[in-house]
């Protein structure tokens, strides 16, 4: 049987391999993606065959106690067999979230007929690596006047990446930043809450980051990390009273982390937040990868 603990900072290191093995270019299989919203989704975790399962205790929606995330190692089909066994002896029904559509096949092998349920909330928006890093043609067009009148007004601007010598400074120029931009959501505090988890915990997450200074002021940082072919975006945070801090910070750090490898760049879900989906459409999406409730019929 299986048996589940809750996901602490101390698992980083035990779970972080198994995101390796994700198929899939989904912000919910990295490590800032599932410790960052580890408390705001209940999240646990258990092993079996060098398989990471994970329980989500938050309703998703109507009727789900509970959710399982498509489990991640060597012997994801043994593990899915664990996790029925597990629901019929609590007395669950068996459902899986944040299943994405090239997924739905594998459950359907196993299950037969399945239920689904999708909320556009949660798609990630992917895009081209090189888009990002270029923003050539038209349709970047605004961007690179972002860009340049950034230029023209902080010529004196630099990227630097953050270590251990200056996320203190960082960390004090979210705190001041707090102060000024809220939101009356759940989701927005929780994400003030784990950014200031992040880094006040930087070397325990093991993700990289950079940041814009206008001469010795910080103005802008972004953290993420790298997963198979795909950079992941899990925070950017900038003051808004620079216009175009946006639209640097994140061709900056797109210019400085992108490798040979790397062909992708999520840059997560918009949450149904108005103001991040008209600012991610803005970046043209290569494309939106949506997530399905999976429940077993």
């Amino acid at each position: 049987m299986l048996d589940f603990k809750c996901i602490t900072l101390a698992d980083v290191e035990k779970i972080r391999k198994y995101f390796g093995y994700s198929t899939n270019r989904t912000c919910d299989n990295t490590v800032g993606g599932t410790f960052m919203w580890r408390e705001y989704f209940s999240m646990e975790y258990a092993l079996h065959n060098d398989t990471l399962i994970t329980k989500m205790g938050v309703k998703l929606y109507d009727g789900c106690p509970a959710s399982f995330l498509l489990p991640l190692g060597k012997d994801r089909a043994g593990a899915v067999a664990a996790i029925d066994e597990y629901c019929r002896d609590k007395g669950l029904p068996v459902v899986f979230g944040l299943v994405t559509k090239d997924e739905l096949p594998f459950l359907s092998s196993v299950y037969g007929n399945i239920n689904l349920y999708q909320n556009p909330d949660w798609s990630d928006y992917i895009y081209k690596a090189n888009d990002l890093v270029s923003l050539a043609g038209r349709k970047y067009h605004g961007q690179r006047n972002h860009i340049n009148y950034f230029n023209r007004t902080h010529g004196d601007y630099s990227f630097e990446e953050i270590s251990g010598s200056n996320v203190g400074e960082v960390r004090e120029f979210y705190s001041d930043l707090c102060l000024t931009v809220s939101k009356d959501s759940d989701f927005f505090i929780e994400d003030q809450i784990k950014t200031l988890e992040v880094l006040d915990n930087y070397n325990v997450y093991g993700l990289f980051g950079g940041l814009i200074r206008i001469g010795r002021t910080i103005a802008a940082f972004s953290i993420g990390e790298i997963c198979n072919d795909t950079l992941f975006v899990h925070i950017e945070k900038t003051d808004p009273g620079y216009r175009g801090i946006q639209q640097v910070i994140n061709n900056e750090f797109a210019k400085h982390y992108i490798t040979g490898g790397v062909e992708f760049i999520n840059r997560c879900e918009d949450v149904g937040d108005e103001g991040l989906r008209i600012a991610k459409q803005s970046y043209h999406p290569y494309d939106l990868i949506d997530k399905y409730i999976v429940s077993v019929v």
